[in-house]
């Protein structure tokens, strides 16, 4: 019977530590013209991952820069990501909205996409 409890205890505690080492959110936010996919910690206090979908396909872009705004009155993150060819976008993620905005590199161009 011991023997029967301790293995139920050992593999109930793994899985609660396997689920909570790979607990995620995703957040996706779409455009007129291209959606961003955001992947985040549990807590959401941290951004991981960030994709972006052109003509349905997702590709990864490396995050290359952090800026936290949790102090300011919007609060939320500023993230500098790269694509494959070397663009950088500004992703500003305002963690209580239902918006994303994305920015070009030179600021010039800006897009508002709204969480699904």
């Amino acid at each position: 019977m011991k023997t029967l409890f301790s293995f139920m205890f050992a593999t109930m505690l793994f899985f609660a530590i396997q689920s909570n080492v790979v607990a995620q959110q995703y957040f996706t936010y779409d455009g007129d013209i291209f959606s961003v996919q955001l992947k985040t910690n549990t807590a959401n206090t941290q951004v991981m991952e960030v994709y972006f979908s052109s003509k349905g396909e997702w590709h990864k872009f490396d995050i290359i820069d952090f800026h936290n705004l949790e102090n300011t009155h919007e609060g939320g993150f500023l993230y500098t990501v790269k694509d494959g060819k070397g663009d950088t976008y500004d992703v500003d993620y305002y963690r209580s909205e239902n918006y994303i905005i994305v920015y070009s590199a030179d600021g010039r161009t800006s897009w508002t996409l709204y969480k699904r």
